[in-house]
């Protein structure tokens, strides 16, 4: 005997009396390893997830399926009644398998993953980039015009303009309105699927009422409009008057600003003009106002035809009220099976929970055998 000398002829015959290799030859041609049909189908179905079908079926079957798809060789195992067999090895290659498949799975997560997290990062980029280029060109134009007589006195003579604010509630209104409207179609589209037979005759009173509201809410705009109209006209013409006194001191005071003089007289012509197309309009409003209020005696007398026939369709209003509640009753029954599929659906996600939590021992069983392997 010798260190670092191996005899190949005595071992093998020492490991021949020993009976090892008789061993190993039998384990070779029998099936020392072996698996339930459930526990199998829960660890290597995701070899072969596609040939697995909805609902329950037969464990055998299953395991079977998931055989067929890994293309292992028929003679590496065996089914019996409750349990598979496996060659000595198979098993090994199965979890290669397994730890292969699982691998890809991961890796395209994380990709998944890190993609989204670039994508937020580059749209916040994008957003402060596009923030800061206007923040830079605000700034600019502002250092630009902050010495400028004409930026002061707009900036002086802006809070007394109300149109910019007008336009903004404008805006807002329409907003609003248009609301408004896309909600009446939704509430009209339900109320003809429950009420066909008297549609029409609804429709009509409807329209009239909205006609009728709508003239009151213009005969109503007209009057404030006409209040407004006279303030604005008073808020003009005093305005005129510190516009002269302004441009008679600035005569007075410096002889250099005779081009803001032709500006400023500019300006009191364009506002007297103002004056005069407010004192039209304040003129048109009150036309306007008198012919509204005829069109709103004729819709009236016409509201009080319709609620004639409208009592006459109570009866069949009725009707259709019984109708929606049977309706009601079907629509409960539907959300009857919608609750249990919901049930159903909880139940899988905790079988999946606890498949995932195997899947965890098992990998760290298999981490704990490697460690040993390698010791």
């Amino acid at each position: 005997k010798q260190p670092g000398v191996v005899d190949a002829h005595l071992v093998l015959h020492q490991l021949h009396c020993n009976g090892v290799l008789e061993g190993i030859r039998i384990c070779r041609k029998g099936f020392p390893n072996r698996m339930i049909y459930s526990e199998f189908k829960q660890r290597y179905s995701i070899l072969a997830p596609n040939v697995i079908p909805e609902g329950f079926v037969d464990g055998r079957q299953v395991t079977e399926k998931i055989l067929e798809a890994t293309n292992l060789d028929k003679s590496l195992y065996q089914c019996g009644n409750t349990k598979v067999f496996f060659k000595a090895g198979t098993l090994a290659s199965l979890e290669d398998m397994r730890d292969e498949k699982l691998n890809v799975i991961i890796a395209l997560f994380q990709a998944e993953i890190r993609g989204y997290l670039m994508r937020k990062q580059y749209k916040k980029l994008q957003d402060q980039r596009v923030a800061l280029t206007l923040m830079q060109r605000n700034i600019r134009k502002y250092l630009m015009l902050r010495n400028w007589p004409w930026w002061r006195l707009y900036a002086k003579v802006k809070p007394m303009l109300n149109v910019a604010r007008q336009e903004e509630e404008m805006k807002k209104a329409a907003e609003e309105l248009a609301k408004l409207k896309e909600e009446f179609e939704k509430l009209e589209k339900l109320k003809k699927e429950l009420e066909e037979q008297n549609v029409t005759v609804l429709q009509q009173k409807n329209d009239l009422f909205l006609q009728l509201q709508t003239e009151q809410d213009s005969l109503a705009e007209a009057e404030e409009k006409i209040s407004n109209l006279v303030l604005q006209r008073g808020d003009l013409e005093t305005r005129i008057k510190e516009l002269e006194e302004r441009l008679a001191d600035e005569e007075d005071a410096n002889t250099n600003l005779n081009e803001m003089k032709k500006k400023l007289n500019a300006e009191i012509d364009e506002l007297k003009k103002d004056v005069e197309d407010l004192e039209s309009s304040l003129q048109k409003a009150e036309q306007e106002k008198q012919t509204k209020d005829n069109q709103i005696r004729t819709l009236q007398g016409e509201i009080a035809q319709q609620d004639e026939q409208i009592t006459k369709l109570n009866k069949d209003k009725k009707a259709l009220e019984e109708q929606n509640k049977r309706t009601q009753e079907a629509l409960q029954a539907e959300e009857d099976k919608v609750n249990h599929l919901n049930k159903l659906k909880a139940k899988l996600e905790s079988t999946l929970d606890e498949m995932e939590e195997n899947l965890a021992r098992e990998q760290k069983v298999r981490a704990d055998v490697k460690k040993k392997k390698k010791k």
